[in-house]
């Protein structure tokens, strides 16, 4: 296992869904494995999850598992013989799908009606805005558009109207199937794609709230309007995705590194985790090794305060899926090393005062700096004290330890934690003496060290951090 704080997530395809390829990347750092329901059969990804905890199981390592809704993406038509060149200059017509092919002159569009959306002047995007083009006319049943910047189009390829004043429901019929899925099969998250409000989060939780299993739901900031509405939908969240392929198509592209700091940062004074995603290593899908610019730009969300980077056809389609990972934790390990710890805790001022478990796991970080502890350890029901420790952002190396075993997954997320699992007790010195035991084998430590521990005044009551000890480590034989 890798020794970094920044969390890898992994996105699982055909490159990478195979149970040997899936240790292999535990092995090499992936916390989180992401399967995306825009691809992908029920059949397929109950294989998939089958896999992910038989690896799990058989290495002795935590992971967890995020279930990413498709969510309504907009795409285009099957393509017969799967792609069809447009070239620059030239006129494409684009209508509503009928079950029919698209081409390289005429495009169908699923989801919405181009002609009852697009103006004369208007953009259209595919591919995440590689091939361009400017709409020209609009009839009853059809818009003529003109191409502005050519390629190849890919059957199914998402097609964007950042111009356009779009309806769509964020819940689709197929998302609630998927979520079902989700659910019966107790994933540990689930991202909501193209929120747009926080009613959006809590329609999600209430169909989760009439299953027995109870996932973090994860909000995909990737459409412009949800920018605007930024502090309610983070408020609502258990955590942010910044989803920077759709949301460099909403927005002019230039503006994307200052307002994934700033979402980073929101998220931080929140105490929610944050995924920062699309293209971290792009080049690595058919190169061996990253970009000067890539390792630049996954070292940047690092030094910027991210909880996690993510990969998306690097792992899921990729030559190089555990090489990809590879690299990312290198980078994340090197850009760690200047991670300005003090300036961070400036831009976290006030933010203990939320509720007394912030204030305790303040508390905790700041006696752990002043009396030189060697490590935290938290004893949570929940996780929710590991996350407010890990909100602040400890240099010593942060402990979580729970008895269920959802919670030790979900933790998989959270920026710095070690999840170790503990035994069942009803006393809570003895739940403490326990943690200490399992993090000095972990760490290592010697007899003698110092640890801060904290947790609630009652075993098992979810949400009572209230109690901080300094206790000194001496369980090695």
């Amino acid at each position: 296992m890798n020794d970094i704080k920044t969390k890898i997530v992994a996105t699982i395809g055909p490159a990478s869904n195979s149970l040997e390829t899936l240790k292999k990347l535990i092995q090499a750092g992936v916390n989180v494995f992401r399967l995306n329901f825009s691809h992908g059969t029920h059949e397929e990804h109950s294989q998939t999850l089958a896999s992910i905890r038989k690896a799990s199981d058989e290495l002795g390592i935590i992971v967890a598992v995020l279930q990413d809704l498709a969510g309504p993406k907009i795409r285009i038509s099957e393509i017969e013989n799967a792609t069809a060149p447009v070239d620059d200059g030239d006129l494409v017509k684009l209508k509503f799908a009928d079950g029919s092919l698209s081409s390289s002159d005429t495009v169908y569009v699923n989801t919405i009606n181009p002609a009852a959306v697009l103006k004369p002047g208007h953009q259209v995007l595919f591919a995440d805005g590689t091939i361009q083009m400017i709409t020209e006319s609009v009839a009853d049943d059809h818009a003529i558009c003109k191409v502005v910047r050519g390629g190849n189009l890919r059957s199914r390829v998402g097609i964007a109207f950042p111009d356009s004043e779009l309806t769509l429901p964020v819940t689709t019929e197929k998302d609630l199937k998927d979520l079902d899925w989700g659910l019966k099969n107790n994933v540990d998250f689930v991202a909501l794609s193209f929120v747009q409000s926080a009613e959006n989060i809590s329609k999600l939780r209430g169909f989760i709230d009439q299953s027995d299993s109870n996932p973090k739901v994860i909000a995909k900031i990737e459409r412009r309007v949800a920018l605007e509405k930024i502090d309610e939908i983070m408020n609502e969240t258990d955590a942010i995705m910044v989803a920077r392929g759709d949301l460099g198509v909403e927005i002019p592209i230039e503006q994307i590194p200052l307002l994934e700091r700033e979402l980073i940062a929101k998220a931080n004074h929140a105490g929610k985790p944050v995924i920062v995603a699309t293209q971290m290593l792009h080049s690595m899908v058919h190169c061996i090794r990253p970009t000067r610019a890539e390792v630049v730009d996954c070292a940047f969300a690092v030094m910027s305060g991210t909880d996690a980077v993510m990969l998306s056809e690097e792992t899921a389609i990729g030559k190089n899926p555990v090489e990809a990972v590879e690299y990312l934790v290198k980078i994340s390990k090197d850009a760690e090393r200047s991670f300005q710890f003090e300036e961070y805790k400036l831009r976290l001022r006030d933010s203990d005062r939320n509720t007394v478990s912030d204030a305790v796991a303040y508390a905790a970080c700041a006696a752990a700096s002043k009396v030189k502890a060697a490590a935290i350890i938290a004893c949570t029901e929940t996780g929710t004290t590991a996350r407010l420790v890990a909100k602040y952002r400890p240099s010593q190396p942060l402990y979580a330890a729970s008895k269920v075993k959802e919670t030790l997954r979900r933790m998989c997320l959270y920026w710095g934690v070690v999840p170790i699992a503990c035994q069942n007790t009803d006393n809570r010195s003895e739940e403490i003496d326990e943690a200490l035991k399992l993090a000095q084998n972990a760490g290592n430590f010697e007899n003698g060290t110092m640890a801060v521990a904290l947790g609630g005044l009652s075993v098992g009551a979810a949400g009572s951090t209230s109690v901080m000890e300094v206790k000194i480590m001496n369980y090695k034989k």
